[in-house]
C-alpha cells in the first residue's frame, strides 16, 4: 500500500505487477501466499523472506490455532473485509490514535485477532468501521480512482474511510483495566507459548485457546448468558448472527467485547465459577466438548462433572495390576515392532498414570471397550500377553462328530418311526461324544449339512480357548 501512494499507482496494478495474478486481493494476503511470490515481494520491498513470513497469520499456528486454512473461517483469525462483503461483515479493527502517529502509521497484525479489542499501547478501545458512515476498516479498499488522486494530498490511505472519506484518526474510548489485563494475559501466551489459568500451572497456549473458544461458545446460549448476566450484569448481545453454526468470529465488535467479558468472568477462580454458571444453566457434558477434536485433560476433568451417560450406569473403573512401574512400561512400548503393539502399550502407560478409560480413550481416539479389554488382559495374563494377540490359536477347526459318527447319526434318524426331538438327539450325541449339542447344530444334523466341508465345528474347552483377542477385537483393531 505504501509502495502504490509513492508511486501514485493503483494497488491492484501494482499487485498484479508483482505477483502477476490480478486476483491478489480476492485471498486474504496475511494468510497465505505463493512461495513464487515471495522473491518478487521482497525486491520490491527489501525485506527478507524470513522478515515477510513474521508479518502473517501463519506465525499463530501452534499456539493461537492448530492450522490456518487459506480462505475458510479460523478461529480466532478475522476476515478482511472484501468488496462483496462490504456491509454484511466486519474484517480488522483499528486503534484511532495508532493512525496518526508522526512517524507514519503502520497497521498491527494483532488487528486481525478478534480477541484483540483494546490498544495496549494508547489504552484505547479499537473500532472497526467508520465513526461517520458506518463502512468496515478496509484500508485496501481506499484505492485511487473515484475522483481520488492521494499523490497530490500527500496522504496514506490508512487514516481515511474508503466510503466517505472521513478521517478515521483522533481519540477514542479509554479502556478498563480488567480488559487490558486480559489481553495481555492472551497475548503473553502467544509470545510464550504458555497460558497463565487460576489454580492450575501454566497450560499449553493451544490448549488455553482451545477452552477459551469452547467457553465462549456455550455463551451463544441463553441459559449460560443469563447466568452470567444475572451476577455480571452485562447487556445482551444487541446484534448475534442469523447463522445458525455461528461462532465467535461473526459478531460485531461490540458484542465481541461483551463475549469476552463474560469469557473473564467464567475463567476466572477456574473452575469454580465456571462450575457454578453450568450447574444453574443445567447444562450437561455435550454443549462443553462439542466440536473439540481434542479436549485437554483438565478441562476434560471439569466436563466430566457434568456427564449423564445417555443414561447409563457410569464406567466402572478397573486397577491396573502392578506388572510393570511407568518406566517399565514405557520400555516395552520403544521395544514394541508392531504397530498394534505399541498402541497396547501406549494405552497401559496413559491409564498408569491416569487409571480412567474414560479419559484414556478420549486422549488416544479409541473406545472405552478397547481400553478396558486391555487393561483387564494386561492384568489378568502379564506383561508377556501384551506383545501379540493373535497367537497360540490351537484349538482349530475341530469336529464336533466324525464322519462314522455323522453316519450312525443320520441313520438313526431315518430309522426312527416318528421324527427324534432334540432331548433325544442330545442324548444320543452326549453318550458317545460327551457333548450335547445346541439346537442350530442338531437343525444342520437332521438335514444333513454341515458347517464346513469337514463338518459341524465343536465349541473350544476352557484349556483350548488359549487367544486374548476374538475376531472382533482384531477387527476393532484394523479399524
Amino acid at each position: 500500500m505504501r509502495l502504490s501512494h509513492a508511486n501514485a499507482q493503483r494497488l491492484s496494478y501494482l499487485t498484479t505487477h508483482l505477483t502477476d495474478n490480478p486476483n491478489f486481493w480476492h485471498s486474504d494476503p496475511d494468510r497465505h501466499l505463493r512461495a513464487e511470490i515471495f522473491p518478487a515481494l521482497t525486491t520490491a520491498t527489501g525485506l527478507s523472506e524470513a522478515r515477510l513470513r513474521e508479518l502473517m497469520l501463519p506465525q499463530f499456528v501452534g499456539t493461537l490455532f492448530d492450522r490456518l486454512h487459506p480462505q475458510a473461517a479460523t478461529r480466532w483469525a478475522l476476515p478482511y473485509a472484501k468488496r462483496l462483503y462490504a456491509g454484511q461483515r466486519g474484517g480488522a479493527v483499528y486503534c484511532p490514535r495508532c493512525l496518526e502517529e508522526k512517524s507514519g502509521p503502520f497497521l498491527r497484525l494483532s488487528w486481525r485477532l478478534s480477541f484483540a479489542t483494546v490498544c495496549p499501547e494508547h489504552q484505547l478501545v479499537l473500532r472497526e468501521s467508520c465513526p461517520h458512515c458506518g463502512a468496515f476498516f478496509a484500508p485496501h479498499l481506499n484505492d485511487l480512482g473515484k475522483g481520488k488522486d492521494w499523490s497530490l494530498e500527500k496522504r496514506l490511505p490508512f487514516g481515511w474511510c474508503p466510503q466517505c472519506e472521513c478521517d478515521l484518526r483522533g481519540t477514542g474510548e479509554p479502556a478498563g483495566p480488567e480488559e487490558l489485563a486480559f489481553q495481555q494475559r492472551l497475548t503473553e501466551a502467544l509470545s510464550t507459548g504458555r497460558m497463565a489459568w487460576d489454580h492450575l500451572d501454566h497450560v499449553p497456549a493451544l490448549e488455553g485457546f482451545d477452552v477459551m473458544h469452547q467457553v465462549l461458545s456455550l455463551l451463544f446460549l441463553a441459559g449460560p448468558w443469563k447466568a452470567v448476566q444475572d451476577v455480571t450484569g452485562l447487556p445482551v448481545p444487541a446484534s448475534p448472527p442469523a447463522r445458525p453454526n455461528r461462532t465467535f468470529e461473526d459478531f460485531t465488535f461490540e458484542d465481541r467485547r461483551l463475549l469476552l467479558a463474560g469469557l473473564r468472568f467464567l475463567v476466572s477462580d477456574w473452575p469454580a465459577r465456571f462450575v457454578a454458571v453450568c450447574t444453574t444453566a443445567r447444562l450437561t457434558r455435550k454443549p462443553l466438548v462439542v466440536n473439540m477434536p481434542v479436549i485437554p485433560a483438565w478441562y476434560d476433568e471439569v466436563a466430566d462433572r457434568f456427564s449423564r451417560a445417555n443414561g447409563r450406569r457410569p464406567y466402572k473403573r478397573i486397577p491396573l495390576a502392578e506388572h510393570l512401574d511407568l518406566d517399565g512400561i514405557a520400555a516395552r512400548r520403544a521395544q514394541a515392532t508392531k504397530p498394534r503393539e505399541r498402541r497396547r502399550w501406549e494405552v497401559l502407560w496413559h491409564y498408569h498414570q491416569q487409571p480412567e478409560a474414560l479419559p484414556v480413550a478420549r486422549r488416544l481416539g479409541m473406545s472405552w471397550d478397547f481400553v478396558a479389554r486391555t487393561v483387564n488382559r494386561y492384568n489378568l495374563y502379564g506383561p508377556d500377553w501384551m506383545n501379540d494377540a493373535n497367537r497360540a490359536r490351537s484349538f482349530g477347526r475341530r469336529r464336533l462328530l466324525d464322519e462314522a459318527q455323522e453316519l450312525e447319526l443320520q441313520t438313526y434318524i431315518a430309522a426312527s418311526p416318528g421324527k427324534p426331538s432334540n432331548a433325544e438327539l442330545q442324548d444320543w450325541c452326549e453318550a458317545r461324544i460327551g457333548h450335547r449339542p445346541d439346537s442350530s447344530t442338531l437343525w444342520m444334523y437332521r438335514r444333513g449339512v454341515a458347517h464346513t466341508r469337514l463338518g459341524r465345528r465343536a465349541r473350544p474347552s476352557a484349556s483350548e480357548a488359549t487367544d486374548l483377542f476374538s475376531p472382533r477385537d482384531r477387527e476393532d483393531e484394523e479399524t
